[in-house]
């Protein structure tokens, strides 16, 4: 019997995850955006980690935002520091957060087609696969003070 064919939500939040992933081996490895897109296209989609299956990503939307993250990064930088909180003391994220946080950033001034409480949803998603509560609710104020700033 096959399996049932995950959903396209399911596949797009996969996306925004493994996005989030790639960035962050850009930020750490200084790979090019062409570099981890292939690494995971030809090493790792569809492919099992650690013995559990993961649904596949969305290749289309995982290549738009890691891309989009790529040229426009400078300007996701300074959006991502503009709407972090003063309070919370954070001159700059740790790579991981940041790769979330210029995902978030990316699709929220990029793709206006999608509604911004759904795109909130999907990085908190993604916020609760890697870190705690703290850090999924900073995620949720950059990106909402970034709606608020960009689609208002």
């Amino acid at each position: 019997m096959s399996k049932p064919k995950p959903s396209k939500k399911a596949r797009n939040t996969a996306s925004r995850l493994v996005a989030a992933q790639c960035v962050y081996d850009m930020i750490i490895t200084g790979h090019t955006a062409a570099e981890v897109l292939e690494a995971y296209r030809d090493h790792r989609m569809g492919e099992p980690l650690e013995g559990i299956e993961f649904v596949p990503a969305d290749f289309e939307l995982l290549s738009k935002i890691v891309r989009g993250v790529a040229e426009r990064r400078t300007d996701l930088v300074d959006m991502v520091q503009g709407a972090l909180d003063k309070r919370t003391g954070l001159a700059e994220p740790e790579a991981l957060m940041r790769a979330v946080l210029l995902c978030g950033a990316y699709e929220m001034l990029a793709h206006l087609e999608i509604d911004a409480p759904l795109l909130i949803s999907e990085y908190n998603t993604v916020a609760e696969g890697f870190f705690g509560d703290a850090e999924v609710r900073l995620v949720h104020a950059v990106l909402d003070r970034l709606n608020k700033a960009l689609r208002a």
